[in-house]
């Protein structure tokens, strides 16, 4: 599991998109983060910058929801909620002090819910 970072130098209070690139599972990935609040939720898009083509475009992300599930990738995103709460974003200030977007294999998931299962 891997955390991505991304308040790192800038907040999503200033900016409504938050882009950035990174190596993870033999890809290399442009992951682009955008708050919309009408909804006032995330929505993301997932490049593939060595096939150059999308992903995904405007998936949207709840907490504890795996996104990309569906898709034949060896991982999946899953927003989670540091507070304890469990409930999804109320504003874009939330990856500041709350949110955090996590990166694991599909497998690491299943586990992670079998484990709250049993607890």
């Amino acid at each position: 599991m891997h955390i991505i970072q991304i308040t790192s130098g800038y907040t999503l209070d200033a900016l409504d998109v938050i882009e950035q690139s990174f190596s993870l599972y033999d890809m290399n990935l442009r992951l682009t983060l955008r708050y919309n609040s009408v909804l006032s939720g995330y929505q993301f898009d997932l490049f593939d910058i060595d096939k150059n083509q999308y992903i995904t475009r405007n998936k949207g992300l709840a907490v504890g929801s795996p996104s990309l599930i569906e898709f034949n990738l060896p991982f999946v995103l899953v927003l989670y909620d540091q507070s304890g709460q469990g409930i999804n974003s109320i504003s874009k200030d939330d990856f500041n002090n709350r949110m955090q977007l996590l990166i694991m294999t599909k497998e690491e998931y299943r586990a992670s819910i079998r484990q709250n299962v049993a607890t």
